[in-house]
């Protein structure tokens, strides 16, 4: 009976039932969490006692199925050593979620601590008896959706005092408190108390008497006493130059042990944690007027056995890619039998690219003067007109190129604090505002300095976008105008669309409508307009008495200089706009260039170590100039598409594959990737850190990640490489859709850590892999469609099932491996390695799925290449999710969005009608056995 119940329980059956069924819980999680806040997620899934027990289920039948496969006795140790290592997370989670806790701790300069506040939300109760004070507390569970209806009575000496559960009354929105309704009874006498809710710098204790007993509530975290204390002398924040976005920030503390007699300074900073005591302080917010400091406390006694289990999957998965024994070495076995060659996991362990360069520090003298060759004696120049706004033009077209891309790599400091060239601030501002480039017939820097030199002249011309016929409506232009000036936007000195605007942002993003968005993007390009035709965008003047890192614009410079260098600058700027004046009329540019040789002497005196290498000034105007990325996605596309159909064709037909002009496209492949290389090398080089750390870096590292999956793992599969480089075009050209941001920007704080070169170039290069996948099983539909008993097309689908199968294999151990990384940054940047974010969540359901997915074969009936192909491009929606929706839908740490939704695209329905249909299509010939490994 026993053993009858071990092996019912124990099959792949019941796993994909659990399995399955722990992913919904979690996605479903991700969404109350979104809508309702943590405390409801944890109280409704994460910190209940069903889901504990999902976890153990899952985890006895994994024992099961190690027991039942006998992998020890066959020498299957990788596989052993990998699916071992998950029972083990589990028991290091398990120590953590019931013996550990976490909390926070708020110290002021020259003050010191030994008290943290809870995480965890209790109910606390104060009475005083006879002069005596007595304390009681429990912890509660009150969310918008789950509401712990307590009912205690405690003994408080000979007094005994009940409590009770009364009502919950949510905030409204963030100027309301919640309220906690409660009856207190003692002797008799009862009153109903509302207690308001305890948060950070807010006291919510409630004192009230019964008949002649006092009392007092307190709902929110527990104070903790802590065995030492700490100091804090001092904290530091930096921001980035000339912004007031932090750099970095620290705490330079004392610890304080009196009973062990110990006194150790210690400096706390992001990526940098406290461990005394068992207890471990990171970094993690500060006060508004940077004089205190609010430090995460975090007990944790599961961090070992939970780091053991990460070591032990690492290695697990890796040796499993090599164990003679292993699913991926048949593979590749099966590969090499069809006379195809496979590159090994080595190659793709050395994904990370070199560090190109050190910066060498630039320091200039603090010299107050000027010393620069400013232009004399220029003659009056006649003022171009604005009925000769055509000339100017024209002027600017003809005369002002050789000159407007030498003044491109001047620097200027945008607001965000990076220094870079002005071709980038040209780039961005001018395409933002007309949504394309070469406007009028002017590249971005032709067209940026032409508004700033005559702005107006170019106030009346029509170069700000918009597209909404009601929008134009309003502003008073034709219905068949692209572009509206910026002078027409205003009447009698009153903006037109302020109105519009502010009901327009009081929307939620998902209730916003075309015009809503149209104006919300149209009051950007005029906001960015009025950067430029005043020139506060142009801040190129370093601070003459280095006692800032702020870069200033003319007028702003003049403003906070002293009279001396105040005039300087007046009189250089004067000489510059005339001087740029004399250069369109007369087309003579020596006075010009001797005002831009004077900018460059200022920037050299005075910007000190902030002035970046001249050769990234150059390779930075390179990229701006020759788009690398964009320009790759129209022939990694169409070389994806034309490799696909000349070897269709030949399957079709029943011939070889490996033709002339199968083997030209397959070079012409290899060098996109090599240029994708080089581009990644060079932003790399350019913006000081790893370019996957936004969205649209990301996007492109994951285009490389699928060439390279192509040209080096699968590239004498003319199928699969057509697939890697069709899906890298698809991928840059997502990269440049509206909604990326490709701007080299500053790193947040948690971001400057070597975790993320490791953690996130794992993972997205995963995200690569199992795009590959969706491809490759999207393919091997198609081919089941067209399916005739054909014993090349057999042949094909065989060996593209080989390939997805294997590339699935490095994507989801790249996959787990990464997010399991993630969660060591997370521990050693913060203190707590799993908090249930919506994007870590994801990763985890994703992990669940391709787990789902890649044992599905053990089902005798779901092994074969159809359920293999249908499930792979199925199981891509959950990366999806995972990548975009997490980013644009859900809030948490990773997302792009902050929580509110944008409307799902018209075109995803289409996309998942369109996976139904090739599925559907494709089960008529599903009868095809799996291959024989």
């Amino acid at each position: 009976m026993i053993s009858w119940i071990f092996r019912g329980f124990c099959n792949f059956y019941v796993s994909f039932v659990l399995i399955l069924a722990y992913a919904i819980s979690c996605a479903v999680a991700t969404f109350i969490e979104n809508d309702y806040g943590t405390s409801s997620a944890r109280a409704v899934v994460y910190d209940t006692q069903w889901f504990d027990l999902l976890h153990i289920l899952i985890i006895l039948n994994l024992i099961g199925l190690l027991v039942l496969s006998k992998a020890f006795q066959r020498k299957k140790y990788a596989s052993l050593l990998f699916h071992s290592s998950l029972i083990v997370i589990f028991i290091g989670a398990a120590i953590t979620r019931y013996y550990g806790f976490e909390g926070v701790m708020h110290i002021r300069e020259g003050e010191k601590s030994n008290i943290m506040q809870s995480q965890e939300e209790f109910l606390t109760i104060l009475a005083k008896f006879d002069d005596k004070m007595y304390r009681a507390f429990f912890p509660v569970t009150i969310t918008p959706l789950v509401q712990d209806k307590f009912d205690n009575i405690f003994a408080f000496g000979f007094n005994n005092v009940e409590i009770k559960y009364v009502d919950y009354l949510p905030a409204k929105d963030k100027t309301f408190v919640d309220i906690l309704k409660v009856e207190i009874s003692y002797q008799g006498d009862s009153k109903v108390i509302d207690v308001v809710k305890s948060e950070q710098g807010l006291d919510g204790t409630t004192p009230f008497s019964l008949g002649d007993s006092k009392f007092a509530l307190e709902w929110g975290s527990r104070s903790i006493k802590l065995p030492f204390f700490i100091k804090l002398d001092d904290f530091e924040l930096e921001r980035y130059a000339g912004s007031m976005s932090p750099s970095s920030y620290a705490s330079n503390v004392v610890v304080i042990d009196e009973e062990n007699n110990i006194e150790q300074p210690y400096r706390i900073f992001m990526n940098n944690v406290l461990d005394y005591g068992g207890f471990r302080f990171f970094q993690s917010s500060y006060d508004k007027d940077e004089l205190g400091t609010i430090l995460s406390v975090n007990k944790d006694p599961g961090k070992i056995p939970t780091y053991i289990g990460y070591s032990m999957l690492a290695l697990g998965l890796l040796w499993a890619l090599f164990a003679k024994n292993g699913r991926f070495y048949k593979l590749g076995r099966y590969l090499k039998m069809q006379n195809l060659v496979i590159a090994y996991l080595a190659i793709l362990l050395s994904m990370q690219v070199p560090s190109f360069a050190e910066e060498i520090n630039m320091h200039g003298e603090n010299n107050t003067q000027i010393t620069s060759q400013i232009p004399q004696d220029i003659p009056e120049i006649p003022e171009i007109k604005t009925e000769n706004v055509v000339d100017l033009i024209k002027n600017l077209k003809e005369k002002s190129k050789k000159y407007s891309n030498d003044f491109g790599k001047l620097l200027v400091q945008d607001f965000g604090g990076r220094i870079k060239p002005l071709d980038t601030m040209a780039m961005e501002y001018i395409h933002k505002m007309t949504k394309k480039d070469n406007f009028l017939g002017l590249d971005n820097m032709q067209l940026f300095l032409g508004m700033m030199a005559y702005p107006n002249e170019f106030k009346k011309v029509k170069l700000i976008a918009i597209s909404t016929p009601k929008l134009k409506q309003i502003i008073g232009i034709d219905d068949n105008e692209k572009y509206v000036a910026f002078d027409d936007v205003f009447v009698d000195g009153e903006y037109k669309l302020i109105n519009y605007l502010e009901e327009a942002n009081r929307k939620k993003p998902s209730a916003r409508d075309k015009f809503d968005k149209d104006v919300i993007a149209v009051d950007e390009r005029i906001n960015v307009a009025f950067l430029i035709y005043t020139a506060q965008s142009f801040r190129i003047i370093p601070d003459f008495n280095s006692t800032s890192d702020k870069w200033y614009s003319p007028m702003d410079a003049m403003a906070v200089f002293d009279k001396k260098d105040s005039d300087h600058i007046h009189r250089l700027f004067q000489a510059y706009f005339a001087s740029f004046n004399q250069g369109l009329i007369e087309n003579n540019w020596e006075n010009a260039n001797l005002a831009l040789e004077a900018f460059r002497q200022i920037q050299s005196r005075f910007g000190g170590d902030l002035i970046p290498l001249e050769s990234k000034v150059s390779l930075e105007v390179l990229l701006n100039h020759y788009n690398i990325f964009d320009n790759l996605t129209f022939f990694y596309i169409i070389a994806g598409i034309l490799l696909f159909v000349i070897v269709l064709i030949q399957i079709l037909r029943n011939k070889d594959t490996n033709i002339l002009i199968a083997k030209l496209i397959h070079l012409v492949i290899i060098l996109l990737v090599i240029i994708h290389t080089i581009g990644l090398g060079v932003r790399w080089y350019v913006g000081d850190h790893a370019p996957w750390s936004n969205a649209y870096e990301s996007m492109i590292y994951i285009a490389w990640a699928s060439g390279i999956a192509g040209v080096v793992f699968f590239n004498r599969s003319y199928l699969a490489l057509a697939t890697s480089s069709f899906l890298a075009g698809i991928s840059l050209f997502v990269a440049h859709l509206g909604f990326m941001d490709p701007q080299i920007g500053n790193l947040v704080p948690v971001l400057k850590s070597y975790w993320l070169n490791i953690h996130v170039s794992i993972i997205t290069a995963s995200y690569g892999f199992l795009g590959l996948c969706f491809m490759l099983g999207a393919i091997t539909l198609l081919l089941f469609i067209v399916r005739n008993k054909s014993t090349q097309v057999d042949r094909t689908i065989l060996t593209l099932h080989t390939i997805n199968e294997m590339s699935m294999i490095l994507g989801l151990a790249m996959l787990s491996v990464g997010n399991f990384l993630g969660g060591v940054w997370a521990n050693e940047s913060w203190g707590r390695y799993w908090g249930w974010d919506p994007k870590e969540t994801w990763a985890l359901i994703s992990i669940a799925v391709y787990v789902v997915v890649l044992h599905a074969r053990f089902i005798p009936k779901f092994d074969n290449p159809y359920i293999f192909a249908s499930l792979s491009v199925v199981a891509f929606y959950s990366i999806l999710m995972t990548y975009f929706g997490v980013n644009f839908y859900l809030s948490g740490l990773h997302s792009y969005a902050a929580g509110d939704p944008l409307p799902i695209p018209v075109f995803l329905y289409y996309f998942v009608a369109a996976t139904i249909i090739l599925i559907a299509l494709a089960s008529r010939n599903r009868d095809l056995k799996s291959p024989n490994i």
